[in-house]
């Protein structure tokens, strides 16, 4: 990602965790030692008919994002790490329930590797978040310099697919460290907080799926 330190989420790492299920210097902080914030979607692009909010550490600000289907990408330091959480939403689907039947975890593995080479998952299962259904993964992607680890929290909403997804990045020298921000992570994806526009239509149009 030009203009910004360090490796990010895959390019399209949202699109292509949709696509694979259609197919040094400071001491840790505790996660709950420092100030919060929360990201609320109202008024963005592509969170017409639903309200996401999202909990993060204070210190972590806006940055355009590169996935065309992020609603939003913030990032910020973190125990000499650098935090990243994007929040992502895919297109909507007319029939969403196949999508998101629990047997799909079984595929997703290697689905996403294959849709994302460089990309090691480490673990995938299928997980409900606050009554609705979805996934939870964990995947790790590393280059010559440094290595990113990602918490990916899938969750199926009425007619599309939220992806909330937390991360830290460093050099390689550092890998040990990675660690240090799993309770971070933890919180921000317990935290998400999902409301729906019942009254809002959904798409009949097949071409409109992903």
């Amino acid at each position: 990602m030009r203009g910004r330190p360090g490796p990010w989420l895959p390019r399209g790492a949202a699109t292509a965790l949709l696509a694979a299920m259609s197919l040094g210097l400071l001491v840790a902080e505790p996660a709950g030692a420092q100030d919060w914030a929360t990201f609320d979607s109202r008024g963005l692009p592509r969170s017409q008919g639903v309200v996401i909010r999202v909990p993060h550490p204070a210190a972590w600000q806006r940055v355009p994002p590169d996935d065309e289907l992020a609603l939003a990408e913030l990032r910020g330091p973190h125990a000499g790490l650098t935090g990243i959480v994007q929040i992502a939403r895919g297109r909507r689907h007319a029939d969403i329930a196949p999508l998101c039947r629990p047997e799909r975890a079984r595929t997703m593995l290697a689905d996403l590797e294959a849709q994302a080479p460089g990309t090691r998952v480490t673990d995938v299962v299928a997980h409900v978040h606050q009554g609705r259904p979805g996934f939870e993964l964990r995947y790790e992607r590393t280059d010559d310099q440094q290595v990113l680890r990602v918490h990916t929290r899938i969750v199926c909403l009425r007619d599309s697919r939220l992806v909330v997804s937390c991360a830290a990045t460093t050099d390689l020298r550092q890998r040990h460290r990675l660690a240090e921000l799993a309770p971070v992570c933890a919180r921000v994806l317990a935290g998400v907080e999902v409301s729906e526009n019942e009254a809002a239509p959904a798409p009949s149009d097949p071409a409109a799926n992903e």
